[in-house]
């Protein structure tokens, strides 16, 4: 059975909003200088929050969507002082407390669930079901930033080990 990929959908204004970034930061010497430190993803999402939406689910309508941008004199202005505004705020406060948002990769956890679901045994499950927990908790744990450096190698160190004792077994067997 195949799987029918996934459509998504698209705001065309973000494509926009990190040229007019770029371009900034091309033109303007101490903007260059400054964009180093600066989170140019708080500058897109703080110019983003101020225009409108441009949203689209194929190609052809990101086509559209891109042509009635750029037919919109008026819009690629407002687009231009928005950046402008976006690198004057986040510029402001540039210590400020900013967690990033880390996608999460819901297909790996899909695939990772349909392996463990195929496995025969029910024994087997149950003795893989541990590292299911464990690897969701150390995850969470890594996303809140919650672990320290030498926990995190330590973890790293400990998957190879048993990733290694377990190749062996499968030559032994």
């Amino acid at each position: 059975m195949s799987e029918k990929p996934l459509q998504t959908y698209k705001n065309v204004m973000e494509e926009f909003v990190e040229e007019e970034i770029k371009y900034q930061i091309a033109v303007d010497k101490n903007l260059a200088k400054k964009a180093s430190y600066l989170n140019l993803v708080e500058v897109a999402t703080f110019a983003l929050n101020r225009l409108p939406c441009y949203y689209a689910s194929s190609v052809e309508g990101v086509e559209r969507q891109r042509r009635q941008i750029k037919e919109k004199r008026d819009l690629k202005q407002k687009i231009s002082f928005v950046v402008t505004q976006a690198f004057a705020a986040v510029e402001r406060d540039p210590l400020r407390r900013s967690t990033p948002i880390i996608e999460e990769r819901q297909d790996l956890i899909q695939e990772a669930k349909e392996v463990i679901s195929r496995l025969d045994t029910q024994s087997c499950r149950q003795e893989l079901s541990w590292i299911v927990s464990f690897i969701e908790t150390f995850l969470i744990n890594l996303k809140n930033q919650a672990l320290s450096q030498e926990e995190i190698i330590k973890f790293y160190y400990l998957l190879y080990y048993y990733w290694q004792e377990g190749e062996e077994e499968k030559k032994n067997k």
